[in-house]
């Protein structure tokens, strides 16, 4: 059994919703069971973590009340409230648009206010409907072949006159990962069946000749849920070759001693990529990249999308006569960034949502992410640090704690503060651990009375879980503080004296809780 699978069956039962999130962007089947035969939807369900169950059903996991999963699920729920959510659960709409890699992609077709579309698709009478050559270029590249757009640099593709529009947009709307299944009618099947075949779309050649005959409504909607999720992965991974193969490839590199080779960056921009956008970084060695990117994927990030879609100056260079025109420039954008591998990060996160994160890239992501305004990102590598044995083999846990209060990362200040709390005497005495406790005593906009520091506060819950204190024992600690051989028969004594060393810090820096 995988060890990612094992992770996130772990990841359900504590309630663990960043890392779970995290490990379903690596393409997990949701639907696997692990050795007892327990599905990652069942483990959430059984442990009462509402918010993870519903972002499984969001990203694919079925619960079929007619199978015994998904009656195992229902009756197994531990709360009245998860219960209701399953038996309100449709099927049919299992891997819909709360998926976010599933509804950017499908909003690169609906929503035109950016204007990142680069393809058109003619059909006469001026009836026409428009994509993204680069998708084109990943999930249907014989459809570009046929029409010779690589050789002619053509903007417009000429569909056959036997083809209805309502028809080829259905196909494109699969395409772009748009729930359609349960649209096709039954006049619609003999000629998606010749455009799937035509054009390799396999997934969609196998659903219609297995749902063309189905008259069970309830066995057409549980295949309708597994080919959307097979569909979604299926995609996912052609967009990863392509960012592999059209990329990654093409990226151009050289020395930041030397001045830009117009003739190479000309070239970058007419790759097989077609990009209408450059990201470039340089690294620790002072060497730059340059990759040939899409607007159209980066604004999952918001940094891009406000740069594109407010009237900054960046906007007048994206117009589409600029881009026709392939003299011209396209927009080249700088990143901040120690290595390429967390730039190479980003690239595959927003093309395909992949947040496989080695740990030794984790804080660099944090910041290019915190940089690019992507909060997805950021949390999924916060729980890589979370989950990470060797990390603080390599960073300090005050680095740590400096990194979750810099981009807002309340998952990475709760961890540093729980390994100081169960490591508290290898950090009592160090300079490190009091400037933290005054670096946080500083985070307090306007002190109140009911004012507390961030960091004594947490180490305190954390401090309580590591001695299994409970609020009584709180109350009997307050009256009976100075008789050590009490504290010691119940248990106590650890816990008071911990309280102590910190509040002897707090009294040198003259701080109250």
């Amino acid at each position: 059994m995988a060890k990612a699978f094992i992770e996130l069956c772990y990841a359900c039962r504590t309630g663990d919703v960043e890392n779970a999130d995290r490990l379903i962007s690596t393409g997990i089947n949701l639907n696997d069971v692990d050795e007892f035969d327990n599905s990652p939807l069942f483990l959430a369900s059984l442990c009462g973590h509402e918010e993870l169950v519903k972002l499984l059903l969001e990203r694919g996991a079925i619960c079929d009340r007619d199978r015994y999963e998904g009656a195992r699920c229902i009756y197994g729920a531990l709360t009245d409230s998860i219960r209701d959510i399953l038996l309100a659960y449709d099927i049919s709409k299992a891997v819909d648009i709360s998926q976010p890699f599933a509804t950017h992609i499908s909003n690169l077709f609906r929503d035109k206010r950016l204007g990142t579309d680069d393809i058109s698709f003619n059909f006469g009478n001026e009836m026409t409907l428009s994509g993204h050559k680069f998708i084109l270029k990943a999930r249907l590249p014989l459809l570009l072949k046929e029409a010779h757009i690589q050789q002619n640099e053509s903007n417009i593709i000429h569909i056959q006159d036997n083809i209805p529009r309502e028809i080829f947009e259905i196909f494109l709307q699969f395409i772009y990962l748009i729930p359609v299944l349960h649209k096709i009618k039954s006049t619609d099947y003999g000629i998606l069946l010749n455009l799937s075949d035509e054009f390799n779309t396999p997934l969609l050649y196998d659903f219609l000749h297995k749902s063309r005959h189905m008259v069970d409504p309830a066995e057409k909607s549980t295949l309708m849920a597994d080919y959307q999720y097979r569909v979604t992965e299926f995609a996912r991974k052609e967009l990863r070759t392509f960012v592999s193969n059209n990329i990654i490839a093409n990226v151009l590199e050289w020395p930041t001693s030397t001045y830009y080779d117009s003739t190479s960056i000309l070239k970058l921009q007419t790759c097989s990529a077609y990009p209408d956008l450059l990201i470039s970084s340089v690294n620790c060695s002072g060497v730059r990249r340059t990759y040939p990117c899409h607007l159209a994927v980066l604004i999952r990030c918001d940094y891009f999308k406000i740069m594109f879609s407010n009237p900054f100056s960046e906007k007048k260079y994206y117009s589409a006569e600029k881009r026709e025109n392939k003299a011209e420039m396209l927009p080249l954008l700088s990143l901040p960034c120690h290595n390429f591998e967390e730039l190479e990060i980003l690239i595959k996160y927003v093309y395909y949502d992949n947040a496989d994160i080695s740990w030794e890239y984790a804080i660099d992501v944090i910041k290019l992410a915190s940089f690019v305004l992507s909060d997805r990102l950021k949390t999924m590598a916060a729980a890589v640090i979370t989950q990470s044995k060797e990390i603080l083999e390599s960073i300090s846990i005050f680095e740590i704690l400096s990194l979750a209060w810099e981009a807002d990362i309340e998952k990475l200040e709760h961890f540093s503060a729980k390994h100081l709390a169960y490591n508290l005497d290898d950090y009592i005495d160090t300079q490190e651990f009091e400037d933290a406790i005054l670096k946080s005593s500083q985070r307090i906009k306007s002190r109140e009375e009911t004012d507390t520091i961030e960091l004594i506060a947490d180490m305190r819950y954390y401090l309580l879980e590591k001695y299994g204190v409970d609020m009584d024992d709180l109350i009997i600690l307050e009256k009976n503080n100075a008789d050590e051989k009490f504290l010691k028969s119940i248990g106590l004594f650890d816990f008071s004296q911990d309280m102590q060393s910190i509040n002897a810090i707090l009294q040198r820096l003259s701080l109250r809780v």
